[in-house]
């Protein structure tokens, strides 16, 4: 799933826990740190937010980060549910 990080750069949702995401980003995220982006489902834009657990480099652009959603709400679930765990 694509995504729209909070800085305007675009970033690639791979797997979801229920609580958890892991995503992969042109840029790292230092634990703790807040992490704001929308993602596009059903023809809506949806807001979401979390904190970084953290990154690790994948290759010489992307890094795989690690985060906690701090605002999902109970409907909003279902458009991360289809993403494989981990």
């Amino acid at each position: 799933m694509e995504i729209r990080l909070e800085g305007g750069e675009d970033a690639e949702a791979r797997t979801f826990d229920g609580s958890q995401l892991t995503f992969l980003s042109p840029r790292a995220f230092a634990p703790g740190a807040p992490i704001r982006f929308t993602a596009t489902a059903g023809g809506a834009v949806r807001a979401f937010e979390g904190r970084a657990i953290g990154s690790k480099r994948i290759d010489e652009v992307r890094f795989e980060v690690r985060m906690r959603f701090v605002n999902l709400r109970r409907d909003d679930r279902s458009i991360w549910s289809a993403l494989p765990a981990p």
